[in-house]
């Protein structure tokens, strides 16, 4: 059996932290908020690649349209957890693929399982199910 790696290290998404309260981040903020929305584009045009690769096609996942919000509201909820409830949600599911990320990301799954993305059996199904995948905050129904 072939063991395959994500070719994105999650490892590198940064903590970051900001304050809703304040208008401009600064230059380092920036730099790192540019490189999380990278890494989270890279890591979900890689699986939900392969995904497509294997005939498993489905919605993108949100790479080139809500990424950007995504890691701006993980900053925002890691800059004051206790005042904002951490679940990302989207509509009917047509974001599956940043629900899952986000799932790896808070070390629920291991990145390299995200490979298996729609995969039969896999609990990466096309809609995410509360219960199924661990990490996973919401049902999206189908």
């Amino acid at each position: 059996m072939v063991a395959y790696h994500l070719p994105v290290d999650l490892g590198q998404f940064k903590k970051l932290k900001l304050d809703p309260n304040k208008p401009k981040l600064s230059d380092h903020q920036r730099q790192d908020l540019l490189h999380n929305i990278n890494i989270f584009r890279d890591a979900i045009v890689a699986f939900t690649a392969t995904g497509s690769a294997r005939g498993l096609a489905g919605h993108t996942g949100g790479p080139f349209d809500t990424a950007p919000e995504v890691c701006i509201l993980l900053a925002v909820i890691n800059g004051n957890p206790d005042a904002f409830v951490d679940t990302i949600y989207d509509e009917a599911g047509h974001r599956v693929a940043t629900q899952y990320l986000l799932a790896a990301l808070d070390g629920k799954i291991h990145p390299d399982h995200l490979l298996n993305y729609r995969e039969a059996n896999s609990k990466l199904p096309g809609h995410p199910e509360l219960g199924l995948t661990p990490g996973v905050k919401f049902s999206s129904g189908r």
